[in-house]
């Protein structure tokens, strides 16, 4: 991997996006890539991962098992969604699973070769905890409109999000519909109704888990 795709795996980051250019070039110099086919899993819940993960292609699933023993979905990460910061810090076991839905790309910083940077670099420390206090406040922000947004909206990302990720038209669904309901924070039932709404709008075409996107920019101007 050359340090320039290097570098535009560690701008997707927020916590990185305030550091000086030197600062972020040092940072990259750790990267290191990996492919991971669809289906494979990244990550076992009870491994201790020790490093520090960006997505940048594909899509990949956070789940963990509840106590009926069932999987739980927790969140979907999309291209420049990013996982284990904490792993940059500690080496802690995950208590969460995290499996490829499609083909997807990698980058990764381990957490021993980062702590070295760190010690090395005092100020890259101090510029992280000031991103990171920063990064806490956006997402307070992020959830109190999150909350308000339309189903439409989001739904209409997903549907974009996930036939960007896939590189087809038509496409199925990777995710089943009670899955999609728990990432996007609504029901099954929402699911359905809203899907059939886009549909009746001529921006998709859906049957069962197969959907085609009709009209993109309409679906772009409900985000």
């Amino acid at each position: 991997m050359d340090l320039q795709q290097a570098l535009e795996c560690v701008n997707l980051v927020p916590m990185f996006h305030t550091l000086p250019e030197d600062q972020k070039i040092e940072v990259a110099k750790l990267v290191v890539q990996h492919e991971y086919p669809k289906g494979t899993i990244i990550y076992l819940a009870g491994d201790t991962v020790g490093h520090f993960m960006i997505l940048e292609a594909g899509q990949v699933k956070i789940s963990q098992v509840a106590a009926n023993g069932k999987e739980q979905l927790l969140k979907v990460l999309q291209p420049g969604d990013f996982d284990g910061e904490a792993a940059l810090f500690n080496g802690d076991q995950r208590n969460v699973t995290a499996t490829a839905l499609v083909d997807s790309n990698v980058c990764q910083i381990e957490q021993g070769a980062f702590q070295k940077l760190l010690q090395q670099s005092p100020q890259l420390s101090v510029s992280l905890l000031a991103t990171m206090s920063q990064q806490i406040n956006n997402l307070q922000e992020e959830k109190t409109l999150s909350s308000t947004a339309d189903m439409a909206g989001k739904l209409a990302k997903y549907l974009v999000e996930t036939g960007a990720a896939l590189d087809e038209n038509p496409f199925k669904l990777p995710l089943k519909k009670k899955d999609i309901a728990t990432y996007l924070g609504t029901t099954p039932e929402t699911i359905s109704r809203t899907l059939k709404q886009l549909s009746e709008k001529g921006l998709i075409v859906a049957n069962g888990s197969k959907i085609k996107i009709v009209d993109e920019d309409g679906l772009d101007m409900l985000l």
